[in-house]
C-alpha cells in the first residue's frame, strides 16, 4: 500500500458521529477475539459461534408449530374462562353477573399469558435461525428458501425485530470472517461470497451496509490493512449505491484519495494474482476473462495495461535467463545449442502473438496491454544489454549458418526490437557473424 490510514484522523464531526453510533451489539460481542478465516472454508460454528440454548417458556414454543400453538392458546383461554365462571357462581351467591365477571378475570389473565408466550416466538425463531446457520458445514451454501422455511416454521415474518436482528448479526459475522488478516491478501472470491450470503438471508442493502460500518469501526482501530480491504470489498458488494450506503468519509474522517488508494491497491493485488496463471499460450477466452476480472475489480485500464505488459516482459525475461544459462554453461560458443534456439523462438512467437491479438477484431473485449514488447528503455536495460548482445549473436549465428531468407531476416528484426538493440549495433553483430561463417 502507498499510504497508511494511521495518519487519517477523524474530523470533529466524524468523531461525534462515531461516538454516537452504537458500539455494542451481539455481532460486535461475537467478533471480539475471533480470528479471521475464509468463510468458504469454515464450518458454521467457526464463523457464527456455537448453538444457542432456549430458556423459560421458549422450549415449549419451540415444540409447538404455529397452528398447534394457536389451538393450545384458545384451549387455555376457554378453560380459564370456564373455571372463572364456576368460581364466580360459587362465591358470588349464584349471581350470573358475578359468574361472568369471574370468567372475564381468569379469561383475561390467561389471554395475557398467551400473549406473553406469543411475544417470545420471534426470539425463539431467531435462535432457530442462528442454530441452523451455525450448524451448516458450509455457510456459503445457504439458500433463500432455508431462511424463509425457518420463518414459516415459527409463523413469524423475516421483518420481525428479533429475527431481523439475528439476520444482521449472521451477516456481520460472515463478512468479518471472509476478510483476511492484515498480512494476507484477498483471494478474489470474497465479494461473490458476501453477495450470495446476503441474498440468501434476504437482507436489504441498508441493513447490510450498516453491518459493514459496524465492522469498519472495529477494524479501523485494530487492523488498518484489513480496514482497507473492507473498503474495497464493501464498495464492490454495493456497487454504485456504495456512495450513499457506505459513509466512509463521514464516519471515519478519511479522504477520497485514501479510499481511491484502498480500491486501487487491492484491485492490483487481485489482478496480479490473475496474471500469475497467464503463460505464453494466450487464447481469446483467457483474455476475455482477464478483462472481466479487471472490470469486476474496478481497476483502471491504464493500470491494468501496465501490469499486463510487465507480466509479458517477465515471461520474456524468463526465456532470456534460461537461454543465457545454457549458453554460459557451454565450453565452446562455436555452436549454438538447440535449447537456446528454442528459448529464443519462444520469445519471438510470444511477441508475434501479442502483436496479432492487439489488432484482433473486437479486441476491446480483451485484457488491456496487448502489443509487442521491447526491453529497450527499461531502467536496467544498460545492465543487461551485453548479455542481450551475446544471445542475439548466438541466434544470428544459427540463423546465418545457411542462406538468409526473408523469414529469417524478419525473425532477426523482431528479436532486435524485443531486445531493444539499436539498428546499427544489430547490423554490426550480423556483419561479424557473416564474416565468420564465410571465413
Amino acid at each position: 500500500m502507498e499510504f497508511s490510514l494511521v495518519s487519517a484522523k477523524p474530523s470533529p464531526r466524524a468523531a461525534a458521529a462515531a461516538a454516537s453510533a452504537p458500539r455494542s451489539s451481539p455481532t460486535a460481542a461475537r467478533l471480539r477475539g475471533r480470528r479471521f478465516r475464509c468463510a468458504a472454508a469454515a464450518k458454521g460454528e467457526q464463523v457464527f459461534g456455537g448453538r444457542k440454548e432456549l430458556t423459560g417458556v421458549q422450549p415449549l414454543v419451540e415444540a409447538l408449530p404455529p397452528a398447534a400453538r394457536a389451538v393450545v392458546e384458545l384451549a387455555v383461554v376457554a378453560a380459564a374462562a370456564t373455571a372463572g365462571y364456576g368460581l364466580g357462581t360459587k362465591y358470588g351467591g349464584g349471581s350470573r353477573t358475578a359468574a361472568v365477571a369471574g370468567a372475564a378475570v381468569l379469561g383475561a389473565a390467561s389471554l395475557a399469558g398467551a400473549a406473553a408466550v406469543n411475544s417470545v416466538v420471534p426470539d425463539v425463531a431467531a435462535v432457530g435461525l442462528h442454530n441452523y446457520v451455525a450448524g451448516c458445514d458450509d455457510p456459503t451454501k445457504l439458500e433463500t428458501g432455508d431462511v424463509e422455511a425457518i420463518a414459516k416454521k415459527y409463523g413469524v415474518s423475516t421483518e420481525d425485530a428479533a429475527f431481523k436482528s439475528e439476520l444482521c448479526d449472521l451477516y456481520g459475522s460472515f463478512v468479518y470472517s471472509v476478510l483476511p488478516p492484515g498480512h494476507e491478501d484477498l483471494k478474489g472470491n470474497e465479494v461473490e461470497a458476501i453477495i450470495k450470503f446476503k441474498r440468501a438471508l434476504g437482507l436489504n442493502d441498508v441493513d447490510a451496509a450498516n453491518m459493514h460500518m459496524a465492522i469498519g469501526r472495529r477494524l479501523y482501530k485494530e487492523r488498518l490493512n484489513a480496514f482497507q480491504k473492507l473498503i474495497f470489498v464493501s464498495n464492490l458488494v454495493f456497487g454504485d449505491a456504495s456512495d450513499f450506503l457506505l459513509p466512509w468519509k463521514h464516519l471515519f474522517g478519511i479522504t477520497d484519495y485514501q479510499i481511491d488508494i484502498a480500491m486501487r491497491e487491492n484491485a492490483k493485488t487481485l489482478y496480479a494474482s490473475e496474471l500469475k496463471s497467464i503463460g505464453r499460450g494466450l487464447d481469446i477466452g483467457t483474455l476475455i476473462e482477464l478483462r472481466r476480472s479487471q472490470l469486476a475489480y474496478k481497476l483502471f485500464d491504464e493500470v491494468a495495461a501496465d501490469m499486463f505488459r510487465e507480466h509479458a516482459k517477465k515471461l520474456i525475461l524468463e526465456n532470456i535467463a534460461s537461454a543465457l544459462a545454457i549458453l554460459k554453461s557451454q565450453p565452446s560458443t562455436a555452436i549454438t545449442p538447440a535449447q537456446v534456439i528454442d528459448e529464443v523462438n519462444s520469445i519471438i512467437a510470444f511477441n508475434s502473438l501479442l502483436r496479432v491479438l492487439s489488432k484482433f477484431p473486437q479486441g476491446d473485449r480483451f485484457a488491456r496491454g496487448l502489443g509487442p514488447i521491447s526491453l529497450g528503455g527499461e531502467y536496467d536495460h544498460e545492465l543487461m544489454v551485453d548479455d542481450l548482445k551475446i544471445l542475439y549473436t548466438a541466434y544470428a549465428r544459427e540463423v546465418l549458418s545457411d542462406s538468409l531468407d526473408d523469414e529469417k531476416l524478419v525473425s532477426l528484426i523482431e528479436l532486435r526490437n524485443i531486445f531493444g538493440l539499436g539498428k546499427l549495433e544489430a547490423e554490426e553483430i550480423i556483419a561479424n557473424v557473416k564474416s565468420r561463417v564465410l571465413a
